[in-house]
């Protein structure tokens, strides 16, 4: 059972030594410089701790706990942290041995807090090659969305097209692609590659406004893994009737669309079926 420290301010080193010896009981202290941050961990969203800090200004500081490790790096409560810092506050705490970056991820992904993108930034802040590779890429094409960005770096779509899928019907992330994306595991593809797809998709731009929809960036990136597509071909025929390209359903619909364009005026039909 938690057992409470009744609010009052530690003012003796002998007191603050006993605290950092207790484990998993609730703890107090006006000593937030003895908190670290801990490298990976998602990047603070700073109109949150204006407003936790706005309130603690207000209500003065709730117990509810941050959880820290042994070596007090924050596990949990990072914002609320931040925000006592603003306010001049205390804070409550819980020290837990052998927490790590782990147990961030779990105990985020239990609240629904972390997005891909926090993923992202703190497997970047870790140094993983793959994921500062991603995040470069994202900055330098914000006219795509993040997932379309990931389908990119990996040179596939086909692991997008599936996550989203199934998190329509489970209303869940379960797809493989996904989980260790989240581990840490993920590896970027061909970066250069990447960067190639993204400028070549964005010269469809002047032909069409949906160029960077997820079902269109999806059926071009299975366009340039098949062999019978040629980009620059693609893009002439466009040219040639500019006002064909039109917002489809799905990529079904894209793909046979792009396939009629493509054709326009050969005598030697090409399929494009995946």
């Amino acid at each position: 059972m938690l057992e409470t420290i009744k609010p009052q301010m530690m003012n003796n080193s002998s007191q603050m030594q006993q605290e950092r010896k207790t484990d998993r009981m609730v703890l107090k202290t006006y000593d937030l410089s003895i908190f670290k941050s801990l490298g990976g961990n998602r990047i603070p969203n700073l109109k949150h701790v204006k407003r936790l800090s706005d309130s603690i200004k207000v209500n003065g500081m709730k117990c509810n706990p941050i959880i820290v490790n042994e070596n007090f790096e924050v596990i949990d409560g990072q914002h609320r942290l931040l925000a006592a810092k603003d306010a001049k506050s205390l804070i409550y705490y819980i020290v837990v041995k052998g927490y790590n970056l782990n147990d961030v991820h779990t105990l985020n992904l239990n609240q629904k807090n972390w997005t891909k993108k926090d993923f992202m930034y703190g497997y970047a802040d870790m140094g993983i090659e793959s994921y500062i590779k991603l995040r470069d890429f994202v900055h330098d094409n914000s006219d795509y969305s993040f997932s379309d960005c990931v389908a990119f770096c990996q040179n596939t779509s086909s692991g997008t097209s599936r996550t989203h899928a199934m998190q329509l019907r489970d209303g869940r992330s379960v797809n493989e692609n996904l989980q260790i994306f989240e581990q840490g595991t993920w590896k970027c593809g061909n970066i250069t590659l990447a960067k190639e797809w993204a400028n070549k998709i964005r010269m469809i731009k002047p032909y069409y406004s949906g160029y960077n929809k997820t079902s269109f960036v999806g059926t071009m990136i299975m366009l340039f893994n098949n062999k019978n597509f040629n980009f620059n071909d693609f893009l002439h025929k466009l040219s040639l009737q500019p006002t064909s390209l039109v917002d489809c359903s799905n990529r079904e619909q894209y793909r046979a669309l792009i396939e009629d364009i493509y054709n326009y005026r050969s005598r030697q039909k090409v399929s494009l079926k995946y």
